[in-house]
């Protein structure tokens, strides 16, 4: 049985591609790539290129970026080093672009109460990358419910425990 949901962090986009990879084909399969909302996306302060950014050329890739007026690329901010970037892959902006999936972000607040759950409840400590697609499905309870999902574990999150404890500490 194909998953009703594939739901998976997006920063580049390596890590959503191959995961959404197997499944673009099957429409019936919804793709759901989480972007880094870092303290809210009217701070300023994130690196949600999809919701905060607009069509520009990056490192030689046209593609959606967080960029100023004049095309200068802005400072990006997540609690995950791995999502703040401020550009995204070209595939990512054709899945958008034809609507083949969709595109949404979540704060880090929401980022750290996933990781700690995952942490608590099932004694995995998943990457901060992977903790906003588990913040995600966890903020979206409903929307989930009855659905056979998938949610992209990519990542060991020991790199990121000293990110957690400053977090925590109110240092971050």
């Amino acid at each position: 049985r194909l998953p009703d949901a594939v739901v998976a962090c997006v920063g580049g986009g390596s890590n959503a591609m191959g995961i959404f990879y197997p499944f673009i084909r099957y429409k019936e399969v919804g793709l759901i790539g989480v972007e880094a909302g870092g303290t809210g996306i009217e701070t300023g302060r994130h690196a949600a290129r999809f919701a905060g950014g607009r069509i520009g050329i990056f490192q030689g890739a046209k593609s959606y970026l967080l960029q100023d007026a004049n095309g200068q690329v802005l400072k990006t901010h997540s609690i995950s080093a791995g999502l703040d970037y401020a550009s995204v892959g070209p595939e990512h902006c054709y899945l958008k672009d034809t609507k083949r999936a969709e595109y949404v972000y979540v704060r880090d607040d929401e980022v750290i109460e996933a990781f700690n759950l995952l942490c608590q409840e099932e004694g995995i400590i998943p990457a901060l990358e992977s903790s906003h697609a588990i913040a995600y499905v966890m903020k979206n309870p409903s929307q989930f419910r009855e659905m056979l999902v998938i949610v992209n574990l990519s990542g060991r999150g020991d790199k990121d425990l000293a990110t957690v404890v400053e977090y925590m500490k109110g240092n971050i």
